[in-house]
């Protein structure tokens, strides 16, 4: 554990061997209420840090409030758990409208996960085989891990101050990334506690498969706001280290999608015919057009959701044209 701030700590979670995200416990400790940004996964490794960072921090869970960025299992995962010890829960009521995650669609009941699949077009009709694993793997999964946490919190919308000692952390909208994520700015001392909306390494995904939200719109638009309005700050991250240069990651991301939306639209002019979301994410990223093996099905379905995002972008943009035949949602330029 460090102290990255005065009064912030820092706890990484590591995931050797597994292919999970390093992920960054941050808790600002103050007399009276602390506060704990996100938690993490509920494991037992997970369980394990958490409890010891806030043992060695001398803080009780009837004293801290924890503040949920996004409702992703490795942010809420000891939510449930840290409330019924005490702890208070803090998010933004968009993020309970609907969501759009693995766990919230296809991990979900038998009738959620149909109707996900079917708007990406993998149905009984177009795609039986792939229809009737990926029906089987997200079967097998959910007896496995479950499907997502429920749990109560205090509703906090964006423009909220929360006040901890000498901090005044203003609320953000971080859309994008989730319909309702927030973030934490404390403006006097130049801090962003900014979820997943930013990190280096990789392109955070944008999980949407509904129609007209405009998420990668409203994601982009984010990025332009963090570099322009929040550029001179210190960003605190779920995952990876600090960002030194919030405008070389905004460029990083913003390139990665637009060079992915290219790529889709070339492969709807090469198919020169009305093609579904999963049709076009098999061709951009290079899978086999067959069922994958249940070590790689959960990845198809984070691809779904980029490949949905981007298209959605381009249709809201007036680049492509969209369809609807069944609840399947078809793209053509």
């Amino acid at each position: 554990m460090e102290e990255v701030y005065q009064g912030i700590f820092k706890q990484t979670i590591k995931y050797p061997g597994q292919d999970m995200f390093a992920r960054n416990l941050l808790v600002v400790r103050q007399p009276g209420r602390s506060l704990m940004v996100d938690t993490a996964m509920d494991l037992p490794q997970d369980r394990r840090f958490a409890e010891e960072m806030l043992a060695e921090l001398g803080i009780d869970y009837r004293d801290l409030d924890i503040f949920i960025t996004h409702d992703h299992p490795d942010h809420t995962g000891l939510a449930p758990l840290f409330a019924s010890r005490g702890a208070r829960i803090l998010m933004n009521p968009d993020e309970t409208r609907r969501r759009a995650d693995l766990w919230h669609c296809y991990l979900s009941d038998a009738r959620t996960r149909q109707e996900s699949f079917r708007i990406v077009g993998v149905t009984p009709e177009l795609t039986p085989d792939v229809y009737d694993t990926m029906m089987e793997y997200t079967e097998r999964a959910h007896s496995q891990v479950g499907p997502a946490i429920e749990f109560n919190f205090v509703p906090v919308r964006p423009g909220r101050v929360l006040r901890y000692g000498d901090f005044r952390f203003q609320v953000i909208s971080l859309k994008g990334h989730t319909n309702g994520q927030c973030g934490l700015y404390e403006p006097d001392k130049k801090l962003l506690f900014c979820g997943d909306q930013i990190m280096t390494t990789i392109v955070p995904i944008v999980s949407t498969q509904y129609k007209d939200w405009g998420m990668l719109k409203s994601y982009l638009e984010s990025l332009t706001e963090l570099r322009d309005r929040y550029g001179d700050c210190r960003f605190l991250t779920a995952h990876y280290g600090e960002i030194e240069d919030v405008g070389k990651e905004v460029e990083r991301i913003v390139l990665g999608y637009m060079d992915k939306c290219t790529i889709m639209r070339k492969v709807l002019a090469e198919g020169g015919r009305p093609m579904t979301t999963r049709d076009v994410g098999v061709r951009a990223y290079g899978r086999s057009v067959g069922p994958p093996d249940y070590k790689h099905f959960m990845s198809c379905t984070h691809i779904w959701a980029k490949t949905f995002s981007c298209l959605e972008y381009m249709y809201g943009e007036g680049l492509i044209k969209r369809t609807e035949k069944d609840g399947v949602l078809y793209w053509s330029v």
